[in-house]
C-alpha cells in the first residue's frame, strides 16, 4: 500500500516575522519507501500521524500514541547510542549542503533543499567550504616542494657576526637598527 505522494509539505516559523509557513519538497524514493513501511508496521495503525510517541516510561506514559511536538534530547540519545560525538539536527543541514556543494550542485538547488528564502543564507553555510577550494588553488600554484635557504649564513643563535658585532636580536630593536632574518623558498 502506498501512502505518500511526493512532494511533502514542510512547515517552519523561521521567517523574519515569525509566521508559520510551509515549503514543498520532494521525497526521495528511499525515504518514501521507509515511511510507507513504517505506516504499515507501526504499533498504532489508526493514527493519522506518522511520528508518534511510543515510549511507555513513566515520564511519557500520558503522551503514548500522540504525535510528537518536540524532541529535545532525541539527537543526543541516538548519538550516545551510536557512540559518536553528539550533534544536532542543524549539523545535518550543514552536512547536506556540504555534500551537495562538493558534488557540484548549484547554490540555487542547495537553497531549495534547505528551504532558504535567499541565496545569501545558503552561501553562509557554504562559506567555509570555499576556504578549502582556496587552499587547493594555492597548493596548485606550488607543484614542487621547496626548501628554506638562510640569507644570512653564519648567524646561528648565540654567535656573533663575522664583523664581531652582536646579532640584531641582542641590539636594541628599532626599525632602524634591527635586521630581520630573511629566508627564501627555493
Amino acid at each position: 500500500m502506498k501512502y505518500f505522494v511526493s512532494p511533502v509539505r514542510l512547515w517552519t516559523r523561521k521567517r523574519k516575522d515569525g509566521t508559520f509557513e510551509y515549503d514543498w519538497l520532494p521525497l526521495t524514493k528511499e525515504l518514501e519507501g521507509a515511511l510507507s513501511w513504517w505506516l504499515e508496521n507501526r504499533p498504532i495503525k489508526d493514527s493519522p500521524y506518522v511520528f508518534l510517541c511510543l515510549d511507555k516510561t513513566e515520564f511519557c506514559r500520558e503522551y503514548y500514541g500522540m504525535p510528537f511536538k518536540t524532541r529535545r534530547h532525541f539527537m543526543g540519545r541516538i548519538c550516545k547510542r551510536a557512540g559518536v560525538k553528539p550533534f544536532g539536527f542543524h549539523a545535518v543541514r550543514h552536512l547536506t549542503a556540504s555534500i551537495l556543494y562538493k558534488k557540484g550542485y548549484e547554490v540555487a538547488i542547495i537553497q531549495a533543499i534547505l528551504r532558504h528564502k535567499g541565496p545569501n543564507t545558503t552561501e553562509k553555510y557554504l562559506k567555509t567550504l570555499g576556504l578549502e577550494g582556496v587552499r587547493k588553488a594555492l597548493e596548485d600554484l606550488t607543484p614542487k616542494k621547496g626548501k628554506i635557504v638562510d640569507f644570512m649564513p653564519g648567524l646561528v643563535e648565540g654567535e656573533k657576526s663575522s664583523s664581531g658585532k652582536k646579532k640584531p636580536s641582542e641590539e636594541p630593536s628599532t626599525p632602524q637598527t634591527a635586521r630581520p632574518k630573511l629566508r627564501a623558498v627555493k
